[in-house]
């Protein structure tokens, strides 16, 4: 089974039904879920095909942080369920204690872009992201000490072979 490319010319008004159209018609949607050769790519918003070496797809989680009350504990640890190898990227935004309109993007440590309010990922390994605040920093106050909702968000992009 191969992806068929089927000309405007087969399916405008005027034109006949033929077996080769009704067999494109029905092997393409096959050939586009195998990838196969010539198909298009079709991604949803959990998945983006890397056309790398590799031919992995990548993939998002999104991990709600839980409670976490920023002044009483320094760091977290989040189970994130993935084989660690194939994290390729963590990324983070913390919630202030306010909800709406009060997201701080953090980065990881030692990274270029300093991490906004004295927040970072430390780092992941088998089981768990790790992130921590700085003592005496924005999060070391009482705008983020309340434990009755989610903290914030931490999203992977990993990849399936």
């Amino acid at each position: 089974m191969a992806w068929v490319t089927v000309p405007d010319s087969d399916v405008d008004p005027e034109s006949p039904i033929t077996t080769g159209l009704m067999i494109a018609l029905r092997d393409n949607p096959v050939a586009i879920a195998g990838r196969l050769s010539g198909a298009p790519l079709v991604v949803n918003a959990n998945s983006v095909f890397d056309q790398g070496a590799n031919n992995e797809e990548v993939k998002l989680r999104i991990l709600e942080i839980g409670d976490w009350d920023m002044v009483a504990t320094l760091n977290v640890q989040i189970a994130h369920g993935l084989t660690a190898d194939n994290i390729r990227l963590v990324s983070a935004v913390i919630r202030g204690d306010s909800g709406v309109n009060n997201f701080y993007p953090i980065g990881t440590q030692g990274s270029n872009a300093l991490p906004v309010g004295d927040a970072f990922i430390l780092a992941w390994d088998v089981n768990n992201v790790g992130m921590q605040r700085v003592v005496g920093g924005l999060f070391d106050s009482v705008s983020f000490n309340q434990t009755s909702y989610n903290r914030g968000w931490i999203t992977i992009w990993y990849a399936e072979p």
